[in-house]
C-alpha cells in the first residue's frame, strides 16, 4: 500500500521549479488518493494532469491499485498552507480564531508565521446618531487561526 508520505514526495518531485504548490493529500482505506495543489495565479486543468502523469509514472497501478484524483482544492475550502494566505493577498476573507472571534476583511501581508488582516469596524461616537467607520489593522499568528477562507462575492 502507498504511504501518504510517498505520494507527498512524488509531489514535490512533480512540482519542483514550479511555482505549483501542494495544498493536502488525502488517502481513504480503500486506496482513494485526492490530491489538493493551487499556484498563485490558479490551478490549470493541464497542471492537475500533469502532476497526475507524474504520479501514476511514479507508482504503477497494477502494483498499487489505488484511484487517483488530482485537482484544486475549490474556492470554499478552508486555507490550509501560507501560499494560501499569500494567494489571496489584497482579497477578501473570513478568518475565524481559535477563540471564536471573526473577522472579514483582507490580508495585507504574510510573514512566516503570521498574517495581517485589514478591517473596518464602525464604532458609536459619544454625542452623534451615525456611527463612525474605523479601519482596523491586526497582525495575527497562523496558530492562532481556526479556519480561513476566501469570500466570494459576485
Amino acid at each position: 500500500m502507498l504511504s501518504k508520505e510517498k505520494i507527498e514526495a512524488t509531489i514535490q518531485e512533480a512540482i519542483t521549479d514550479t511555482e505549483t504548490f501542494l495544498v493536502e493529500v488525502k488517502m481513504t482505506a480503500d486506496n482513494k488518493i485526492f490530491v489538493y495543489a493551487d499556484a498563485p495565479n490558479g490551478m490549470p486543468i493541464d497542471e492537475c494532469v500533469r502532476i497526475s502523469k507524474y504520479i501514476e509514472a511514479a507508482h504503477d497501478r497494477d502494483e498499487e491499485d489505488y484511484e487517483l484524483q488530482v485537482s484544486s482544492p475549490g474556492i470554499d475550502q478552508p486555507f490550509r498552507v501560507i501560499e494560501q494566505y499569500k494567494k489571496h493577498i489584497d482579497k477578501d476573507v473570513r478568518v475565524i480564531l481559535k477563540d471564536g472571534a471573526t473577522f472579514d476583511g483582507v490580508i495585507t501581508e504574510v510573514g512566516d508565521d503570521e498574517v495581517t488582516l485589514k478591517w473596518e469596524e464602525k464604532i458609536k461616537v459619544p454625542g452623534q446618531k451615525k456611527k463612525e467607520i474605523k479601519e482596523e489593522i491586526e497582525k495575527i499568528k497562523i496558530n492562532d487561526i481556526a479556519s480561513a477562507k476566501a469570500i466570494i462575492t459576485f
